[in-house]
């Protein structure tokens, strides 16, 4: 869908007026502090897992797939 919308140049919200949105500085985090996501995908063979972490103070970003 992404694509198809992009293709059609509607992929953004329209903007309202002059608004702009503020720029705010990124919170500051302590060493090792990690945002986990973890999503499944279907495919044909069966299911599949991506697992993501991000270290928020150094922006270290590793990622893992296993499939079935």
């Amino acid at each position: 869908m992404h694509r198809l919308y992009q293709r059609h140049g509607i992929s953004r919200l329209p903007r309202t007026g002059d608004q702009q949105r503020e720029q705010k500085p990124f919170k500051r985090y302590p060493m090792g502090y990690l945002h986990i996501d973890i999503s499944d995908i279907r495919t044909g063979e069966g299911k599949a897992y991506l697992f993501v972490a991000v270290n928020r103070t150094s922006k270290f970003v590793h990622a893992s797939y296993t499939g079935r």
